[in-house]
């Protein structure tokens, strides 16, 4: 259907698409009032050819607009609403006066004729993924504004998913990773990237090959693995996350949960991710509900006690986040460029949600029930001045104390301590991952000016320091180095230069980096 945007005017758009609906009668298809049917899709193509912009002149817009047609859900119709008021801009349009009338002629079945329609024509498609992802969206249309929308799209669900699978489609990718990839693989992967934090590493990675297995074997009702990270600023949580991305064929959303409120008219909501999530998943809803959900900066929906008053002020939010995490259909509104009004219905059943954090003062709860509690490594606890939070310490109740509510706290089934990074893992992350921050300047200066570039021991040294001594972990690496290598990536393309040696005194920006020039010859 797409090429009926592509005729050179209105005019023969709408003869093409009559000798389409003329073509499925003669296939065998059924219309109970053809002229009916012929008028509505006029009014349809004739609203999107002379209001809407060419970026929406594709068949989404089709199928979201003929959902909207629908007259259920307490007559929810925006279809008709934005016809009417067409008709009323441009009073003089004949398609737009004869719109304005046909909102009372057409019924729900009038509509699903043309979904039927619609659905024959797009078997049609030659692109195997374009087909599926079309025939998933018409599924999600047909039945949006619908009040049995639940066992109905089920089955399409399941329908589209088999013929994905049966195609050596997205399915038959997921059963691939799985081949390949055990818990053990996928850490070993997470282990080239990434330095220590293997407690957060394991869980991540039985995590991830839960999901996959859930995706796989609907029918066995697997357990979701939700997990919680709780580290300092600049420990890894995010570079696991982005790194995983890399390896899997799911799509991977990473949200700053920070001014997510419950009143969506008062800031941000938590449908921002799960549209994030959707617009990554190349707005398949399909793929979309079978992704990964990283919630950056979760503490900040979890205001901590001992500043609320004993009442907890984001008590709604965290309801609402409950039932997303534990699954649930939510209506996502598409914000294509703050116009659209259209709206998704997600299923976040399958969707796996990793959250993260720092959690500042969840460590204080941990220390005064151990020191409490005379069990264990209590007395030692009491007695640590620098005392260090560890996994195998904390208690769902710490959370609870902490503000989360109890129902929330046990939908996060894994929980994690990442631990702060020293100075020796500075420099080893520094150092030692196949693609470090190092790796990516050397390169850098090599791929086009083909120069070497040298790092003396007591530079890294003196770059460790200054990590350090900012207290955000391994965030500080690049800013650092980039500071000291400024002036010699701006200075090095227009010279004959062979090699830059980065010194203690340049680290110490007391000088810029020795140039070393080209050998004569």
């Amino acid at each position: 259907m797409k090429r009926v945007f592509e005729q050179p005017d209105e005019e023969l758009s709408l003869k093409y698409l009559d000798d389409k609906l003329k073509e499925y009668e003669l296939e065998g298809g059924e219309f109970s009032d053809p002229e009916l049917v012929r008028d509505y899709l006029h009014v349809l193509f004739h609203y999107l050819l002379k209001l809407r912009p060419g970026m929406e002149h594709n068949t989404d817009s089709m199928l979201k607009l003929m959902g909207a047609s629908f007259k259920q859900k307490g007559y929810r119709t925006a279809f008709w609403a934005i016809i009417k008021e067409a008709g009323s801009n441009y009073p003089e349009d004949p398609v737009f006066y004869m719109g304005k009338t046909l909102e009372g002629r057409i019924g729900n079945e009038d509509i699903e004729e043309v979904f039927r329609f619609m659905e024959y024509e797009l078997m049609k498609e030659e692109d195997e993924s374009e087909r599926n992802r079309d025939l998933g969206l018409l599924a999600i249309c047909r039945i949006r504004f619908r009040k049995n929308r639940i066992g109905n799209i089920r089955m399409k669900r399941r329908a589209a998913k088999a013929e994905k699978d049966e195609n050596g489609g997205f399915l038959a990718q997921c059963r691939q990773f799985v081949k390949e990839y055990t818990p053990v693989k996928i850490k070993e992967y997470l282990d080239r990237y990434v330095i220590g934090q293997d407690e957060a590493k394991e869980m991540l990675s039985l995590a991830v090959y839960n999901h996959y297995l859930r995706i796989l074997h609907p029918e066995d009702k697997l357990i979701k693995q939700n997990m919680l990270m709780i580290g300092p600023t600049g420990c890894g949580k995010t570079e696991l996350i982005r790194r995983l991305s890399e390896l899997i064929n799911l799509p991977v959303v990473i949200t700053d949960f920070s001014g997510v409120v419950a009143t969506p008219w008062k800031g941000r909501n938590k449908e921002e991710a799960l549209y994030n999530l959707y617009v990554k998943a190349g707005r398949d809803p399909l793929l979309t509900e079978c992704g990964i959900v990283f919630c950056d900066e979760f503490d900040k929906v979890i205001p901590k006690r001992s500043y609320s008053l004993g009442s907890d002020i984001n008590d709604e939010l965290q309801g609402q986040l409950l039932g997303m995490f534990e699954g649930t259909e939510l209506e996502v509104p598409l914000q294509d460029g703050g116009q659209s009004q259209e709206i998704l219905m997600l299923d976040t059943s399958n969707i796996l949600f990793i959250c993260a954090g720092a959690f500042e003062g969840l460590d204080k709860i941990v220390k005064k029930d151990i020191s409490g509690s005379g069990m264990g490594f209590g007395t030692e606890v009491s007695s640590a001045k620098n005392f260090e939070l560890e996994g195998k310490m904390l208690k769902t109740e710490h959370l609870i104390t902490y503000g989360m509510k109890p129902e929330l706290a046990g939908r996060l089934s894994r929980v994690s301590v990442l631990k702060k990074l020293d100075r020796q893992m500075l420099k080893r992350v520094l150092i030692e991952p196949e693609d470090s921050i190092l790796e990516r300047y050397r390169t850098e200066f090599m791929i086009d000016d083909e120069v070497k570039l040298i790092f003396t021991d007591e530079a890294l040294d003196e770059i460790i320091d200054k990590v350090d001594g900012m207290k955000i972990g391994a965030r500080g690496i690049n800013s650092v180095i980039h500071d000291i290598l400024a002036e010699a990536l701006f200075e090095v393309p227009s010279l004959k230069v062979s090699e830059v040696i980065v010194t203690k005194a340049a680290a110490r920006k007391e000088s810029k980096p020795e140039y070393r020039e080209e050998a004569a010859g």
